[in-house]
């Protein structure tokens, strides 16, 4: 059964939702109904930082989805059998850390935030068409974002689009169109009809849409409405900026170079990279204002009970007064590769030997000497989901992919320079396609080292550009055992080995 359309009207969320467990939760943890807040702009701006709050206390399985699999990272002093599968890319399908519920959960706040933004009607005071354009641009840009990391990690996922209406309507094993009742429907019978799964282009073609309206809507800040604003919300809420990044990434993965460009140059022409000697400012500060200095869009922590959500200091501390279990570390070969250039103000910040321990510093230091280590339980590093210099690079990457070796050459050039390094002068490197592409991937792979980004990096370049064995080349030259690496590297040939598996029983 395929899943096409819901038919409205809308019954509220938990009521029916109920039936899919919290999969596809709408209430707020507070026990607040999103079904209240819709008569005033601060409650409507309420339920909107509702829809990115399942985000961030699980930033750590970013990190695993995207750092851990790839050939930065290796396992640290303490073992963890889940955690060892991701860095050996043999993940299980009972493997917790592959549930992706949290993104369903702030998808289906996304879905209800649009089906219910109609109820707000403007006034003529605080709530005006124009201030309420934003409030629908960052459902679009959320929504597009939470599946543009589902479809690069788990393959083919449900696409599910609408609330859950009263009455579904599918297509059944005949081919034959049918409508029924919600209410006669078996908790099975639903989620087979919603959690099927849908083809890769169906999930591309729905992000594109999505992000064609984000980057009509965000026009403004959808939180200036006449409230006290938190100077957070500029980094942890959508924004056109954002929008355009995400833009110019997921044209990438679909092979339109010249719109992934175009949508790059956006951002570049904002002129945002930020100083070299601030760079590593974002991850050792709280201030918001800093860290988008270099970010379009990340998610801030918040502490719960004492403890901060971020479970990145747990991931990579080797002090255990500090609840550090250093699962995993640096592979420190291949990261000295990779940041060959002393000048870089990155090498300061990435990665460190402490107290004769290598450890990723990014999410426990506080200087950039290896000095100073955050407070214990208190990891205040901020988890930035796109960067500035992303979208400098990425449209590096296609300019390169579409013949203008100069465009990208300028790219990197204007990236090295913002992070302390010299120019490259063209005389003296290769100027062709494949060269400047190795030189464009390096510069983001030093840009994100340690940020969930690098897996789909090399997942890009495998599937979109065409470099053939570039995942099992990459990922099994980490491992210093050569019957490891050897083992690995036929298992990354098998195409069905990039995408996590899934437990079967999530799809009923």
């Amino acid at each position: 059964m395929r899943y096409i359309k819901w038919k409205l009207p809308v019954i509220a969320g938990c009521v029916l939702l109920s039936a899919c467990g919290d999969f596809f939760d709408v209430e707020p943890e507070n026990g607040a109904s999103p079904d209240d807040f819709y008569s005033n702009n601060s409650e409507l701006n309420s339920v909107a930082e509702g829809m990115y709050a399942s985000l961030a206390p699980e930033a750590h399985k970013f990190f695993l989805w995207g750092s851990a699999r790839a050939d930065l990272v290796v396992e640290g002093n303490t073992k963890d059998t889940y955690i060892s599968e991701f860095l050996n890319n043999t993940v299980s399908v009972i493997n917790p850390y592959t549930d992706y519920g949290f993104l369903y959960k702030a998808i289906a706040r996304c879905n209800h935030q649009l089906e219910n933004l109609p109820r707000m009607q403007p006034n003529g005071d605080k709530v005006t068409v124009t201030n309420m354009k934003p409030f629908y641009g960052e459902v679009y840009f959320l929504r597009a974002w939470c599946y543009f990391q589902l479809v690069r990690t788990f393959g083919e996922v449900p696409l599910v689009l609408k609330e859950i209406a009263d009455e579904v309507t599918y297509i059944n094993d005949a081919g034959e169109e049918v409508k029924v009742s919600t209410i006669t429907l078996s908790d099975e019978e639903l989620r087979a009809i919603i959690l099927q799964p849908a083809g890769k282009q169906e999930i591309w073609k729905a992000i594109m849409d999505d992000l064609a309206k984000a980057r009509e809507l965000l026009t403004g800040k959808s939180y200036n409405m006449g409230f006290n604003v938190d100077t957070d919300w500029e980094l942890i809420r959508a924004n056109r900026t954002a929008a355009y990044t995400l833009s110019a990434e997921v044209a990438l993965w679909c092979g339109l170079y010249e719109e992934a460009a175009a949508f790059g140059e956006y951002v570049v022409l904002k002129g945002k990279l930020g100083a070299s000697s601030t760079w590593g400012s974002q991850y050792t500060t709280t201030d918001a204002a800093s860290s988008i200095l270099y970010n379009s869009f990340g998610f801030k922590y918040v502490f719960e009970g004492g403890f901060r959500t971020n479970r990145m200091q747990e991931f990579t501390s080797p002090v255990e007064a500090d609840g550090g279990k250093y699962l995993v570390k640096p592979k420190m070969t291949v990261c000295d590769k990779l940041f060959d250039d002393s000048q870089d103000t990155r090498l300061k910040t990435s990665y460190k030997r402490v107290n004769r321990q290598e450890v990723i510093w990014k999410y426990i230091g506080l200087d950039e000497e290896g000095k100073a280590m955050r407070e214990p339980y208190k990891s205040i590093a901020n988890w930035y989901a796109l960067k500035h210099a992303d979208a400098y690079l990425i449209k590096g990457i296609a300019e390169n992919e579409r013949g203008n070796t100069g465009g990208a050459f300028e790219m990197l050039n204007k990236v090295r320079v913002a992070r302390g390094m010299q120019k490259y002068n063209k005389a003296d490197i290769p100027m062709e396609k494949q060269n400047l592409r190795e030189l464009l991937f390096k510069e983001k792979a030093r840009e994100d080292a340690f940020e969930g980004k690098r897996w789909y990096d090399l997942l890009l370049r495998e599937t979109v550009l065409g470099e053939t064995g570039i995942i099992a080349r990459t990922v099994s030259a980490k491992y210093d055992d050569e019957s490891r690496r050897n083992e690995v590297y036929n298992r990354l040939l098998n195409e069905s080995s990039w995408y996590l598996p899934i437990e079967p029983e999530r799809w009923k």
